[in-house]
């Protein structure tokens, strides 16, 4: 792991030893967590840091292989994709790492429920293949101007 990575991704580790102060359940934050869902740019990097912290893989969840590095929305992407996966499937408190380049780290820990994750939706035949609605057909310079205008 390149060095510049390593005080920004260990202080989230660091600081998961400690239990908020509104929590009263025995053990450290990092022991209440039920699944980790990391920024998806690094498996390998995300594992070995893990590891470093004492924290097993049967933990986390990854969806990096099927969707790639898809930059801020990753930890949104697989927290859904963990929903319908089935691997969150009662409300569960889950961990979620970030970085980025110039270490750069933060992390929040949150319970999501299953129950009001948005499912995937498909488009219907009223739309071009979309999801969002329709919109209208330019053609020309002409056009795109006269529909930016309405």
């Amino acid at each position: 792991m390149r060095q510049e990575f390593r005080p920004a991704s260990t202080a989230g580790a660091r600081h998961a030893g400690y239990r908020p102060p509104d929590d009263d359940g025995p053990g450290t934050l990092i022991d209440a967590i039920e699944l980790i869902v990391p920024h998806q740019a690094n498996k390998r990097m995300v594992i070995d840091l893990a590891e470093q912290a004492g924290i097993g893989r049967d933990r986390m969840y990854f969806n990096i292989a099927r969707v790639g590095n898809t930059s801020a929305a990753s930890i949104p992407l697989a927290i859904h994709d963990a929903v319908r996966d089935g691997v969150i499937s009662t409300p569960t408190r889950v961990f979620k790492p970030g970085f980025g380049a110039g270490a750069v780290a933060g992390y929040a820990v949150l319970r999501v429920d299953p129950a009001v994750v948005a499912e995937e939706r498909t488009a219907g035949p009223e739309t071009d293949g979309a999801l969002s609605p329709p919109q209208p057909r330019v053609s020309t310079s002409t056009g795109v101007y006269a529909a930016l205008a309405s």
